[in-house]
């Protein structure tokens, strides 16, 4: 089609070129539209061009009030499973608990970024002066509401006055008189302070090296922070996504995930409103997990077991295997203990029945567990704080077990011994652990989350593909990767080997090595790059 002068200067608006066969959609232009009139055109003999002159656009305007009518009709029409994905939108969420970040990204979001443990001290405090962490209205409500407040504040004292000791205590292993970065990157290696050439060297030099530190201790106090964290996350996804979302947000049991349900659903109807007007409260979810739960405390008469680290399971496909992780979530038991159980006669029908027959509709799809068979399936025993590394890989098949103090903690980063803190550490587990089971007796096992400290262990399973196994064990064991994770994929990748010796061939660029300074050289290369183009440190 052929456009006229006028209709090319209207399209500019709205497309970076209203003539080549290649071009731009400028959602801002057109907010909540763009997934519309993409499935309109998918049924039109013109183009994204025409139809957005044909029908989206009256008297030369956007017409608004049209457009939202037919994106109603578009979803019905055609099928909104692929018209929901053609919208996206980025979202902010800001003051929720490190809890709740869980719950939202659990959805396979496109890309989350929450801020890093990593890199942030969470020392500020609030406009009241109080400690950045929720103050859980079920919790606060109850007889032990000031209880919960006083031990997460002095786990927090015992954190912030953990900062300036364990940079100092850095800095003396690892003076900057002693220290070496690469922050030329000139293909010669790394330099001591005293070889920087001149003071613009000497100023990027110090700052790695003061990055180095600050990084350092914040690997290695980040364990004393609770679940209840107060932090920020920003997510990218599609309206599909974001609907699936904001439904198992509603349809949680924590008032907080309810809440911020609500919230979210209400920012995204500013940009694309009808692709999550379906999202609401789930009597599918809700009577699935209650249902799951029921059977899990039923099911297994002895205690539970655990073994610290990596366990790989056989991963091939069976219905008890399959019935186990549909159960997993919502128990404390092991993976095998599930599977034996299963194997002595358990219910393994009326248990998926439940777990697959709450289902209103189509868009209602049941959980990961169906997902089970992968190549590689192990369970781990790991830190709160390695796991939420970990999560962030959307390929694999990841299911967790609640937040619990049952499963003890990680050892004690050497450091914070050396350093003369294991007491204080011992402390704040300890602490933790007793508000945990009194929250637990008193309120039930979900709301006592908040208690758990990053350092404390979780169970989870993952399940994952040769592919996958690829991507993650490369990736994380990178010398700037955490060094408790990277030793467990490192353990990982020598149980798949020992299965099967072709995994080697998959993975040429994992890492064997360890790192004592794991984030040093990447310091080194942002502030090369920064140095390159004119910025400051």
């Amino acid at each position: 089609m052929a456009f006229t002068d006028e209709e090319r200067e209207l399209l500019r608006e709205f497309v970076s070129d209203p003539d080549v066969p290649v071009f731009i959609v400028k959602p801002g232009k057109m907010p909540g539209m763009v997934g519309a009139a993409f499935a309109r055109y998918s049924r039109s003999r013109g183009g994204f061009r025409e139809v957005l002159l044909r029908e989206f656009i009256r008297e030369g305007v956007l017409d608004a009030v049209h457009a939202d009518a037919l994106i109603e009709r578009i979803l019905v029409e055609y099928g909104d499973d692929s018209v929901q994905e053609l919208e996206s939108a980025w979202l902010g969420l800001e003051g929720v608990s490190n809890l709740a970040t869980k719950v939202v990204e659990d959805r396979r979001l496109s890309g989350p970024i929450e801020q890093s443990t990593r890199y942030v001290f969470y020392d500020e405090r609030d406009a009241e002066g109080r400690y950045r962490y929720l103050r859980e209205p079920t919790i606060m409500a109850s007889r032990l509401g000031g209880r919960y407040e006083e031990v997460l504040d002095s786990i927090f004292t015992v954190y912030c006055g953990l900062i300036e000791p364990m940079k100092a205590y850095f800095e003396g292993r690892k003076p900057l008189e002693t220290a070496e970065y690469d922050i030329r990157r000139d293909g010669h290696g790394k330099i001591a302070f005293t070889q920087c050439a001149d003071e613009a060297e000497r100023k990027v030099f110090r700052a790695v090296w003061k990055t180095d530190i600050r990084t350092k201790a914040c690997d290695t106090i980040r364990i004393l922070l609770p679940a209840a964290t107060l932090t920020n996350v920003g997510v990218h996804a599609n309206g599909r996504t974001f609907e699936h979302m904001i439904r198992h947000l509603l349809s949680h049991e924590l008032p907080e995930m309810q809440a911020l349900g609500a919230r979210v659903k209400e920012a995204l109807s500013t940009v694309i409103r009808r692709y999550v007007q379906r999202a609401e409260v789930s009597p599918w979810i809700i009577g699935a997990r209650e249902a799951m739960r029921r059977f899990a405390s039923q099911l297994v008469a002895d205690s539970p077991t655990f073994t610290l680290g990596a366990t790989l399971h056989e991963g091939k496909y069976s219905v008890i295997g399959e019935t186990a992780a549909m159960l997993f979530p919502e128990s404390e038991h092991s993976f095998q203990q599930l599977m034996d159980a299963l194997a002595r006669g358990g219910p393994v029908d009326e248990i998926r029945r439940e777990y697959l027959g709450h289902r209103q509709n189509r868009r209602h799809h049941s959980g990961r567990a169906l997902e089970f068979g992968s190549r590689w399936l192990f369970e781990l025993v790991i830190d709160f704080g390695i796991f939420r590394d970990l999560h962030r890989h959307r390929m694999l098949t990841q299911q967790r077990q609640m937040l619990s103090t049952r499963l003890g903690y990680a050892p004690i980063p050497e450091e914070l011994v050396e350093a003369g803190f294991e007491d204080r550490v011992r402390l704040c587990y300890d602490q933790s652990a007793d508000l945990y089971e009194a929250i637990r007796t008193e309120l039930g096992p979900v709301v006592a989350q908040y208690a758990v400290l990053f350092g404390f262990n979780l169970r989870a399973l993952f399940g994952f593909s040769n592919r996958e196994a690829q991507h993650l064990l490369e990736l994380r064991t990178i010398p700037q990767g955490h060094k408790s994770y990277r030793r467990l994929c490192q353990d990982m990748y020598r149980q798949m080997l020992e299965h099967d010796p072709r995994v080697a061939q998959l993975c040429p660029f994992l890492d064997p090595n360890d790192y004592d300074w794991p984030r040093a050289d990447a310091a080194a290369r942002e502030a090369a790059k920064l140095e390159k183009l004119g910025g400051s440190q």
